[in-house]
């Protein structure tokens, strides 16, 4: 969407989740299994939304490649999208894509290297790589047409799940980040940083992620994109700056709770250091996984987040996982007859090994 002028509405425009690959609850009829190779339809409400941004962020949360890695159709189809979902993000809106998040590397190093390098050709900005020369994450800087030199940044700050060599991507600390964005500032007019944080399920922030997240605009950030607990969080106003805890899912199959078909879409215009004209608008996914537009907005507020203090977060985070587990098994038993024979049943011997492993451990 252009103005009369032709010039672009929002400098930035960024959600959260984008989970193009079955989930590992709807492996057969989820989002792949779904719309196979062309997914344009999925984001045709959202794609004059995404347009109106001269820079479109968000959080590539599965591979883009067509052969996943496991013994089992179970295994190798969660969380992995069509290669050709690249060239339907791009058309969608999307500039720049983080890839730094804890399912990179779930079907191997050859399909995160393939994944980036499909994004690249289709012209979407990779963020979140690992960095060199003293830098954490690997710095990008995007010039608009009105010569604003805006720096990215991302890292994903969740425990590695697949590999346990050196990521490819970019993982550091707070002190890292704020390093990487002191450095980016110097040559750069303003710096949007995408983090990967946070437990799964909770709604609120923990102290020690308030407190970060104030580090990180401190040193110079502009605007802060959370994601990864596949729930809203607040968003907030700090400083010259503005922190989006989590945008939650844009994109998903993961329809059996419903707070995890909604999604913040993040509208604003980029200065100088400072941030303006800020909209957080909300997204649903339909039963089709189609990310479609409400006209409610998300409340940004300007009073900082009261964060859960740490045991209390420890313990709502439990308890968010349980509730969910729940969902997803009541989910998995009212779609069974969705199952190919073999994923439900190869789904079934995972669920019970790993409840046996559970009580091993105990």
């Amino acid at each position: 969407m252009r103005s009369n002028d032709g010039s672009v509405e929002h400098t930035l425009v960024a959600v959260g989740d984008i989970m193009l690959g079955d989930s590992a609850i709807c492996v057969g009829f989820g989002f792949h299994s779904h719309y196979t190779k062309d997914a344009s339809q999925a984001f045709a409400d959202v794609a004059p939304l995404l347009q109106s941004g001269e820079i479109v962020l968000g959080n590539l949360e599965c591979l883009l490649v067509n052969t996943g890695s496991g013994s089992t159709r179970y295994r190798r189809d969660q969380m992995r999208g069509d290669p050709q979902y690249a060239s339907t993000l791009r058309s969608a809106g999307f500039t720049a894509l983080s890839v730094a998040n804890n399912h990179a590397m779930q079907h191997g190093r050859n399909a995160f290297e393939g994944t980036v390098e499909t994004l690249r050709k289709a012209g979407i900005v990779c963020v979140g790589l690992r960095g060199d020369d003293g830098w954490c994450a690997e710095p990008i800087t995007v010039t608009t047409r009105a010569g604003l030199r805006v720096g990215l940044l991302g890292y994903s700050w969740r425990p590695r799940q697949y590999d346990t060599s050196e990521a490819p991507y970019a993982e550091g600390d707070v002190d890292a980040a704020v390093s990487d964005v002191r450095r980016l500032r110097r040559t750069t007019d303003t710096v949007v940083v995408s983090l990967h944080w946070g437990e799964d399920f909770v709604q609120l922030p923990s102290v020690s992620e308030v407190n970060t997240a104030h580090r990180i605009i401190d040193a110079g950030a502009t605007v802060i994109v959370g994601h990864h607990p596949h729930v809203v969080r607040p968003v907030e106003r700090y400083a010259r700056g503005l922190i989006c805890y989590s945008l939650g899912n844009f994109v998903t199959d993961m329809l059996w709770q419903p707070e995890l078909r909604r999604g913040g879409v993040l509208e604003c215009r980029l200065g100088r250091g400072e941030v303006s004209e800020i909209r957080v608008s909300s997204v649903r996914a339909d039963d089709l996984y189609r990310p479609l537009r409400e006209t409610a907005a998300v409340e940004i507020l300007d009073v900082p987040t009261r964060g859960i203090a740490e045991a209390a977060y420890s313990a709502e985070a439990a308890h968010s996982v349980r509730r969910q587990r729940r969902s997803a098994y009541g989910f998995t038993a009212r779609n069974t007859r969705r199952y190919p024979p073999s994923v439900l049943s190869q789904m079934l011997l995972t669920t019970l090994r790993n409840k046996i492993f559970a009580l091993f451990r105990r």
